[in-house]
């Protein structure tokens, strides 16, 4: 379910399913003509000129409260270099760059009526001041601090000043010289008393993606990233679109950043000192809160200064050099900061600061090393931890400064992902035959330590019941239990599958082979059991009683998932299958599949436009048409291939902004949107003269050219929305490769950012940073442990040990959507709401990332993603700790070659994995691998190795040291492919190039 803006920012209205009503959208006709993607490839240059893609998740400062103003004077705009920026009494507004592509103002002009007030997407505010003091021990007081303003003759500067309030002068000067804007805060005692300084906040208004205009989102709508993090703190904004030019703000020498308010992801107001507001909020907080007690008017002590600089960069590889040379730190990890306990990272410090000492926060159980300094001014490390939880890495630099950076210890991966489908069939799955929702995976509420249901739902009332039994939060867990099971089969866990198939699925929330009109059709929200009685559904709502209510192109592809899951399941495990065999489980994936395409167009083509919106899981059905091809449905294949390819040229051609999912904006279809990119990048589609008739805008799509290249701009402009919404700059865990709030969504469209890096980019190393960042991410809000440790580090207690939190709440506490129908809605702490929601949405898609990969980076050298390794002068040994097993690769640049798979080498089992205790040993040139197979099993059996080798080589395979023939295949990701006979244990494999 896509979690991303209320009614008024997403341009909609909200109707009795819970669900916006679609906002009229323009016609093709109505838009300028599509704008293109320059990008290099290299993650940290690519830049849109002018593209346009959806992204989300945008959070907006806030300004404070308005002080007294005076009456109005005339507003005036100061322009110098590439700043431009609008003031008068109230404050400084219109913050635009003069030269800017889109004409677009990070900040808005505010309006005259709002008087510095934040308006709709902060639209109408000024840049805003907190300053809370006291005197001893009184009450604390927010003084007017704009009483007046000046702007000195010919420059490019505006001063407010508060004047003598009580024991304390405010006065803040913004100045530009064209290259920089800087905005200082100046205070000054006017007494001899002392005077406390309890808050000093800043506030950055900025204009957000709202409405329905795609000029406003896109063009001129911007989303904030922050970190928060001492005397290394900054934020900037980026473009909803990921087009630049960015805006930078960083911190005056001697201006720290300890806290903020205002959202999950840097909305609202970031404090300087905090000892007044933070201390005030429930919940925990990793920074001190501080103070600033100010000495007798006119002594040294008696004033203080602080400041925040403003600049634009052109690319994220010019945001880190600003960063750079604002004497901060531009930060890298490998492999995330969401660290398992067997694994370690290293990180590289690139500033101009003074180090003094870097530190952990629990140095008994943490290893960290100092690598050198391979290149000026860059500092490697590498740490590692055995203590689950929060980890904080102190930087000490220039003369007692602090910067932080956060990790987060998890179990190892494989232990995360057992763990979790063992808790969802132990203490998630309610079996209970006098009940209509027998079977069904519910809700699990980790401070309760309770399983939701609807005779305990909770905070899950009125149109959130759906939460209990249905929608994204309800379905998304079944698929990835059975998704864990293709890679680590259970009996019991698969019984369970089974289970809910039988008893919850089949004939109740999708509708049987034998079921007219819809057969397959899969019931919507609330839930199947209003929805399959006439008289129930009339007393929930009186709109569409005469349409079967299974519209909802959102519920299907979960379904076609696990279909799919059990096929493959049957096909490998068949002694474990006993509901349906292989044959009817993918009858039921493809029925589905077609009732997918069919229905929700059918009965409700004024909303459910399939073909238009990028929707969770959908890719699997690229699977389930091979899968059909390879069991001779070529009639049936080819249906859904049509539809998908329908798909895929409707987001190349026939919309300037496809990426839209259940909103308007929207950040949950990256993963669509890329899977629909790769597929028209990698396949020749044949041009076609009225393909599809559009109900809604009445009019015919045809495309009668259609080019692997026009794909493959579309996928970088995708891309680059992607990355609006992801932390690339923000190195703390529930930032860095993580959508805002660390969701559920971070694998997902981090699988994008992954594969994109292993086989489009010529220069790898910065997309593998992040993408493999994104696959860690999500790990984090899992709630495991050991008897040591209380088995978890949110909530505590055995009983809790393999739960999971929907997504995290990174302020000191705030509001959560998951209870909006709750009275005053649901506020939780910093951490994983204690609910798991949509989470196993994104486990799913993790399961589609987890592989490890070797590179040779070249800040860091020779490491390997997702595994540990020992290197000498020739070779690697990597022991795969991914948590699959199953699928390893070696990912280089090499410009010489014409193609992008040149030094690109990868290798999949389709069962069994790489043995856990046998390094995988790689020859530096890939001359020779050599690995390990375990028998999962135990039995005899076939398994193919699908592999992707190097330009313009060829390779032998031998198992056991007899060669095996290697074929080759259709598959674009694996040209070639061997069958091996597992008739032992294990089995040792080489590949070997052949000297040319």
């Amino acid at each position: 379910m896509a979690t991303a803006l209320g009614p008024a920012a997403a341009g909609g209205q909200v109707n009795s399913r819970r669900r916006f009503v679609e906002p009229e959208r323009r016609s093709g006709a109505d838009i300028d003509v599509r704008r293109r993607v320059a990008c290099t490839g290299r993650l940290a240059t690519c830049a849109l000129t002018r593209a346009f893609v959806l992204v989300a998740g945008a959070v907006f400062a806030i300004a404070p409260v308005a002080a007294q103003q005076p009456a109005p004077a005339a507003r005036q705009t100061i322009e110098r270099g590439e700043f431009r920026f609008v003031h008068d009494e109230r404050g400084v507004s219109g913050l635009g760059k003069p030269d800017d592509p889109f004409g677009a103002l990070a900040v808005p002009v505010a309006e005259r009526a709002e008087a510095g007030g934040g308006g709709r997407g902060g639209a109408g505010a000024t840049f805003g001041l907190t300053v809370a003091y006291r005197t001893g021990a009184s009450d604390w007081v927010e003084p007017s601090i704009r009483q007046s303003f000046e702007v000195a003759p010919g420059s490019a500067a505006v001063t407010y000043r508060s004047g003598a309030v009580g024991p304390l002068e405010v006065v803040e000067t913004y100045s530009t010289d064209g290259r920089v804007l800087d905005w200082t805060v100046e205070l000054s005692a006017t007494t001899d008393a002392g005077v406390t300084i309890g808050d000093l906040a800043f506030s950055v208004p900025v204009a957000g993606p709202f409405g329905e205009d795609p000029r406003q989102i896109f063009e001129r709508g911007f989303l904030r990233h922050q970190f928060v993090s001492g005397h290394g703190s900054f934020f900037f904004f980026t473009r909803a679109s990921g087009a630049p030019p960015y805006l930078l703000v960083t911190t005056h020498p001697g201006t720290k950043l300890e806290y903020f308010t205002g959202g999950n992801r840097g909305g609202g107001t970031v404090f300087v000192h905090s000892a007044r507001s933070g201390p005030s909020v429930e919940g925990t907080w990793r920074q001190e809160h501080t103070s600033l007690t100010l000495g007798p008017a006119g002594t040294d002590a008696g004033a203080a200064r602080y400041g925040l600089r403003f600049r634009w960069a052109d690319s994220y590889d010019d945001l880190r050099r600003l960063l750079y040379e604002e004497g901060l730190f531009d930060v890298r990890v490998v492999p995330g900061m969401s660290l398992p306990s067997d694994l370690q990272a290293r990180f590289a410090l690139h500033t101009r600061a003074e180090i003094e000492a870097v530190e952990a926060e629990f140095p008994q159980s943490t290893r960290l090393e100092y690598l050198g300094e391979p290149e000026p001014d860059r500092h490697i490390y590498e740490v590692s931890f055995s203590r689950l939880g929060e980890n904080r890495i102190t930087i000490r630099h220039d003369g007692g400064h602090e910067t932080y950076l956060e990790f987060f210890s998890t179990e190892p991966l494989e232990t995360l992902i057992r763990k979790r489908a063992s808790f969802l069939v132990d203490r998630q799955q309610i079996r209970d035959s006098t009940k209509w929702w027998d079977g069904v995976f519910g809700p699990y509420d980790m401070r309760e330590s309770v399983t939701r249901t609807i005779e305990d739902p909770d905070i899950f009332i009125e149109r959130m019941i759906y939460v209990l039994t249905a929608d994204d939060p309800g379905l998304g867990k079944a698929p990835f239990l059975a998704s864990k099971n293709v890679h680590w089969p259970e009996r019991r866990e698969i019984e369970a599958l089974e289970y809910y198939l039988e008893n919850f699925v089949w004939g109740g929330l999708q509708r049987t082979d034998e079921e007219r009109p819809y057969p397959y059709g899969v019931y919507g929200t609330p839930h199947w059991y209003i929805n399959r009685s006439p008289e129930r559904r009339a007393e929930w709502t009186d709109r569409d009683l005469d349409r079967e209510h299974v519209w909802r192109s959102y519920d299907y592809p979960h379904v076609v998932m696990l279909y799919y899951h059990m096929y493959q399941i049957a096909t490998l495990y068949p002694q474990l299958s006993t509901y349906l065999d292989a044959r009817g489980y993918l009858e039921r994936a493809y029925r589905t599949a077609q009732a997918f395409y069919t229905y929700p167009y059918e009965i409700y083509p004024d909303y459910y436009e399939t073909t238009k919106w990028g929707l969770y899981n959908e890719l699997i059905v690229l699977e389930l048409i091979d899968a059909l091809e390879r069991e001779g449905y070529q009639l049936q294949a080819g249906e859904l291939r049509t539809e998908w390819e329908k798909k895929v040229k409707y987001f190349i051609y026939d919309d300037e902004y496809p990426l839209r999912s259940e909103y308007a904006f929207d950040r949950t279809a990256f993963e669509s949107s890329y899977a629909l990119a790769k597929y028209g990048a990698t396949h020749d589609m044949q041009p076609d003269s009225h393909l599809w008739w559009d109900v809604q805008k009445r009019r015919w799509y045809s495309h009668p050219v259609v080019r692997r290249e026009d794909a493959r701009a579309f996928m970088d402009r995708q891309l680059m929305g992607n990355l609006a919404v992801r932390g690339w700059l923000e190195t703390s865990y529930y930032q860095l490769g993580a959508d805002p709030s660390l969701s559920y969504m971070a694998a997902m469209g981090g699988w994008g950012v992954l594969d994109y890096a292993i086989h489009f980019a010529p220069d790898p190393f910065d997309w593998l940073q992040l993408g493999y960042a994104s696959y860690l991410s999500s790990w984090s809000l899992m709630n495991t442990g050991t008897p040591e440790t209380n088995w978890g580090y949110w909530f505590p207690g055995e009983h809790n040990d393999g739960a999971a939190g929907w997504q995290f709440m990174s302020a000191r506490r705030g509001s959560a959507w998951m209870g909006s129908s709750w009275p005053g809605g649901v506020q939780v702490p910093r951490g994983p709401w204690h609910y798991d929601g949509e989470i196993d949405l994104g486990f799913g898609g993790a399961l589609r990332m987890a592989r490890t990969l070797v590179t040779n980076d070249p800040l860091f050298g020779w490491i390997a993603y997702g595994g540990t390794w020992i290197e000498n002068d020739t070779l690697l040994s990597v022991v795969p700790r991914d948590g699959v097993r199953k699928r390893f690769g070696v990912v280089l640049a090499d410009s010489r070659a014409p193609s992008l798979r040149a030094q690109r080498l990868e290798v999949e089992l389709a069962r069994d994995g790489f043995a856990a205790s046998t390094p995988i040993v790689v020859d530096k040139r890939l001359d020779r691998i050599t690995f390990t197979i375990e028998n999962r099993t135990g039995d005899t059996h076939e398994t193919e190795v699908l592999l992707a080798l190097p330009y313009g080589t060829t390779y032998t395979l031998e198992q056991d040291g007899l060669p095996v023939e290697l074929e080759t295949t259709e598959d674009w990701d694996y040209p070639w492919r061997a069958t091996l006979r597992m008739t032992g244990e294990r089995s040792s494999i080489t590949l070997a190039k052949v000297a040319r």
